[in-house]
Parts: C-alpha cells; sequence; structure tokens
C-alpha cells in the first residue's frame, strides 16, 4: 500500500539588530510550497528597511561639519559634508579584517552621505558635460586632497583598511584614498575594480576606448590603472617608486555573506512519520541587504521509494549585520535519511549550513 507523506512547515524569525537600534522587527514565515490554512501572520518587513534610520540623531548629539575643496580641469569645487559621529563611530567599531577590500567601500549604512557627495560629482559633470571618465576624473582629483594618514601611527597596525566615512573624517592612506574613491563612484554606477599591489592600492577604471597603458582583465573586462596618490594624474601610468606586483584585484559589488548554525530536536511522532524543530541563526556578515532570502530544506529518503518535496522557508530581506533566530517545524518519514539546509536568496551564492540524519524505519 502506497505511504501519502504529508509535508508541514512553518517558521518565526526574530531579527536581532544591533545594540545601537531601538526598534524591533518581527517577520513570521510561511512554507512557500503550501497555500490555504499553512499561511501565518505576517508582521511588517524588513524589506523596506532604510538603514540611515539607524542614524536619527538628536539635537544634542554631534555631527562633523566638515568642507572639501579640490581643483579638476583648471576649476575649483568644493562639498559640504555632514557626518554624524554616531555614523563614524559605527564604522570605527565594525570589522576591520576583511579580505575583500571592495567590501569597505559598499557597506550599506553610509549610502546617504556617499550619494550626497556622488550627487555633487553628478551636477559638476553634467554642468561641465563630462563623460563618465572625466567625472571619475574628478573623484580621484577629490580623493588626492584627503589628508594622508599612516595607519601605523593613527591606529598601531600596520594595515587597517578604513571605511569611507572613517576616511572622510581623519583621513587615510592610499587603500584609505582608494576605498573611498570606489564608492563614490559606486553610487555614481560608474564600473570600477580595487587594484591591490605590493605595499599600494589603486582604482581601476573601465575602458572607455580613450585609455591607454597598463590595464588589467578581469571577467572579460578591461580595466586601466588609476593612481590615487598624489602625484598619481594619468591614467594607466604607474609611478616610478610604486612596486607594480600584482596581488588581487576586487570588483566594487555588494556581497552579502551568510552564514548560520543549526540544531535539530524531535518534539513528537505518529504512524508514519516524525517531527523535528530546527533551531538556530542566521546571520548577514557580508556588506549589502540579502534580498529575498530564504531557507531550502531538503529531504532524502535513502531506504524507501519517497519523493519528499523541498521545503521552501520565506526569511524575506536581512539587512547588513543582523542575524535571524531561526525556528522551523517540520516532519518526515518514518524511514532512514538525511535533511539538508540551504539558505539562499537572490543576490549572494546559495550555502548549505547543514544537515541531520534521521533512521527512524525501526521504531
Amino acid at each position: 500500500m502506497a505511504v501519502c507523506i504529508a509535508i508541514i512547515s512553518a517558521g518565526l524569525f526574530h531579527y536581532v539588530p544591533p545594540e545601537d537600534v531601538k526598534k524591533t522587527f518581527i517577520y513570521v514565515a510561511r512554507d512557500l510550497t503550501t497555500s490555504g490554512d499553512d499561511i501565518v501572520f505576517v508582521y511588517p518587513s524588513l524589506s523596506t528597511w532604510n538603514g540611515p534610520e539607524r542614524f536619527n540623531l538628536s539635537a544634542e548629539d554631534e555631527t562633523y561639519n566638515i568642507t572639501y575643496t579640490w581643483s579638476h580641469d583648471k576649476q575649483i569645487y568644493s562639498h559640504r559634508a555632514e557626518i554624524p559621529q554616531e555614523l563614524f563611530d559605527f564604522y570605527q567599531n565594525k570589522s576591520h579584517d576583511r579580505r575583500d577590500y571592495a567590501q569597505y567601500a559598499v557597506s550599506e549604512y553610509d549610502r546617504d552621505v556617499i550619494s550626497k557627495l556622488a550627487d555633487s560629482f553628478s551636477a559638476h559633470g553634467r554642468r561641465n558635460k563630462y563623460s563618465d571618465a572625466e567625472i571619475a576624473m574628478n573623484v580621484i582629483s577629490f580623493v588626492h586632497t584627503i589628508p594622508y594618514t599612516s595607519d601605523l601611527e593613527t591606529t598601531g597596525f600596520n594595515e587597517y583598511p578604513r571605511y569611507p566615512i572613517e576616511t572622510l573624517v581623519e583621513g587615510g592612506d592610499c587603500e584609505d584614498r582608494a576605498i573611498l574613491a570606489a564608492a563614490i563612484l559606486y553610487e555614481l554606477d560608474i564600473d570600477c575594480i580595487l587594484i591591490l599591489m605590493q605595499d599600494h592600492m589603486a582604482l581601476g577604471l573601465k575602458d572607455d576606448g580613450n585609455f591607454s597603458g597598463q590595464s588589467y582583465l578581469h571577467n572579460g573586462t578591461v580595466y586601466y590603472y588609476a593612481g590615487v596618490t598624489d602625484g598619481e594624474t594619468v591614467i594607466g601610468i604607474i609611478s616610478k617608486n610604486i612596486d607594480p606586483t600584482l596581488l588581487a584585484l576586487f570588483p566594487v559589488v555588494q556581497n552579502p555573506v551568510f552564514s548560520a548554525h543549526v540544531n535539530q530536536y524531535m518534539i513528537g511522532f505518529d504512524d508514519v512519520s516524525y517531527k523535528y524543530i530546527l533551531q538556530g541563526t542566521v546571520q548577514n556578515a557580508g556588506t549589502g541587504h540579502g534580498d529575498d532570502v530564504y531557507l531550502r530544506i531538503v529531504t532524502n529518503v535513502t531506504n524507501a521509494d519517497q519523493d519528499v518535496p523541498d521545503q521552501l522557508i520565506s526569511i524575506g530581506s536581512v539587512p547588513e549585520d543582523y542575524s535571524a533566530d531561526i525556528e522551523v517545524a517540520v516532519k518526515v518519514p518514518r524511514a532512514n535519511g538525511i535533511i539538508t539546509i540551504y539558505i539562499e536568496g537572490d543576490n549572494f551564492d546559495s550555502i548549505e549550513i547543514g544537515g541531520f540524519y534521521f533512521n527512524l524505519g525501526n521504531r
């Protein structure tokens, strides 16, 4: 006699924001493979959550008011930035050991400050009828004027990559200038990469048909060397005092990075199946929000001819630096098999976060 296996799941996801966020969000998810009564209540989603809301300051809070002045193409430009001290402190306390340097440039919570700076370059470009390459050169002229500060003297570390907000407030070295320039170009939708060399970092600008000199090929696209230190003013030319040994190229894109830990607990059974609770935490430790995040629960039965459909548990948008506490109920056949759990989404690679065997056929 054929056995019909019912697959039922529901999930409760409680987002736990960093301590400096006063709001608490709850998102209740459903199994996308079911319908009708299996839909559960949904509280306001984080999908429309806006990063700058983290830094609504009261009147007594401090703000860095900084005016930057620079010259380009025989013109003088200026921009006034208002940088909340709370935002600066937030980035001071973030991880500074990322191996992908581009991730410093595309963090989510400084977008408001960087976009206003980018808007000024866009306005200058429209007024002067600049091409994207000419706008990029104006950005490079701007970062040339950022005060040089040594990592060792200011932080005690030989290497200390700064987030753009930190560089705007306290200056930086070549890697910090390159990261700041990449952050502005990213906001302007101008394609660039970061070029890591021996004891040096620079930008790579996408070939526009007019560049020449030193170039690099990344994923089929040609990028030309663009220096960000004093005296580096010509695209494609590396200064003689710089070791040109290439170490790595970093595309400037947001990259949500997920990790998780999940435990399973048996909570009941009937004649044909057993019920488990899966509990754990999913965390986005990368840069940018994870879009349309969901868990895929894959059940493989090894000693019976049964096809168990995958279960999709929707989480929604998981912001940068957020974690989600997970509690999911699943049913499995009374047989031998394995459950494997994956995190999947629209803008990051699927990862396997764990699994467990069940051997219930003789119980």
